[in-house]
């Protein structure tokens, strides 16, 4: 029997947030919905397959409880989910590790009054980011505790951050732009869908955890204020262009490239002989990316994230050549003015 997480994520208590859970189930590159890019739901009907779009109503009311998290998943199903898709998720005492030690590579930290911005401003990016624990680390993803972190002692790349904008802000406005400064500045990718859901749900969450503390321990406010739902739709909108799905091999969204048809005398020798075709007028080539390994060439849609810096989308693949690994740095984000709502 599959154990029921006692962690609070719940897609029900999202959906009654005004449209925030339906942001957080977009997809910028095909302006559709994320798909499920897994095999784990199809036995609960056709619209549950790995291709089929998320949809709200297939993951609230009486289906509000189809997604968990890793922890809360059954023995069987987190070993055919590390088997299928290598998923095995980071101990929190290893990511506070790995978190430290890129902040000590940081000339911003630790931080001060005089650093502190240029810090949150710092671009992060979680790879296969899963539930996004290296981002926000609000429970332990190894252990179904059900246990939610105090934000002080949270160790996740956006939580640190969170971190030093209460230390340095005064007011709700300051520590709102600055909020939106931070979360602009962090980003991370998954394949499967329910992981990538719950991904934004953390780091929104997140979000709303911090500004409550703030508002209770540095404005002495005697009972916690969370976000309105206009300003959880205006983060969820950062989040689901920050957090998205990607193939990140091929740089498109998974499952997308598709064969072509191809005359006969059209196929190289090679490819004729592999694919057996004799008589044949036609047959269906594989994706030449997918054949050649070349990044630019692949038929799928490619991811696309935003630039805060110009105020515009941009294909993830086209960021290659600025950076010196396969994962490049994405172009240095500004503070942007005061605009949440």
């Amino acid at each position: 029997m599959t154990p029921v997480s006692k962690i609070d994520i719940s897609e029900n208590t999202l959906r009654n947030r005004g449209r925030v859970l339906d942001i957080l189930l977009l997809d910028r590159a095909s302006r559709g919905n994320i798909i499920w890019a897994t095999d784990s739901y199809k036995v609960h009907g056709k619209e549950y397959m790995p291709k089929k779009q998320i949809k709200r109503e297939l993951v609230t009311g009486l289906n509000g409880k189809i997604i968990q998290p890793r922890a809360a998943k059954s023995r069987e199903e987190q070993a055919a989910r590390t088997k299928d898709k290598a998923e095995v998720f980071t101990p929190l005492k290893i990511v506070r590790e790995m978190n430290m030690s890129i902040d000590w590579e940081s000339k911003n930290y630790p931080t001060t009054k005089d650093n502190w911005i240029d810090y949150i401003k710092e671009l992060r990016l979680e790879v296969s980011c899963g539930e996004a624990p290296f981002i926000a680390g609000r429970y332990n993803p190894t252990a179904n505790t059900g246990v939610t972190i105090k934000t002080v002692n949270r160790v996740g790349f956006l939580d640190r951050k969170l971190q030093a904008v209460g230390e340095f802000t005064k007011t709700k406005k300051e520590w709102l732009k600055y909020a939106e400064v931070a979360l602009k500045a962090s980003y991370g990718f998954e394949w499967q869908g329910d992981n990538l859901l719950i991904a934004r749900e953390n780091i929104l969450l997140t979000i709303d955890d911090f500004y409550k503390d703030f508002c209770a321990n540095k404005l002495k406010q005697k009972t916690k204020q969370s976000l309105s739902d206009a300003q959880l739709e205006y983060f969820a909108e950062i989040i689901c262009w920050n957090i998205w799905q990607m193939d990140g091999l091929k740089y498109v969204k998974p499952m997308s490239c598709t064969q072509s048809a191809q005359k006969s005398d059209e196929v190289p020798k090679d490819q004729l002989i592999l694919l057996q075709v004799e008589k044949t007028q036609k047959t269906r080539v594989e994706c030449e990316g997918c054949r050649t390994n070349d990044p630019l060439k692949h038929t799928g849609r490619y991811s696309r994230i935003m630039d805060w810096e110009i105020g515009k989308s941009v294909q993830f693949v086209d960021l290659l050549s600025q950076g010196d690994n396969n994962y490049p740095l994405i172009s240095t984000a500004r503070t942007p003015a005061p605009s949440i709502p």
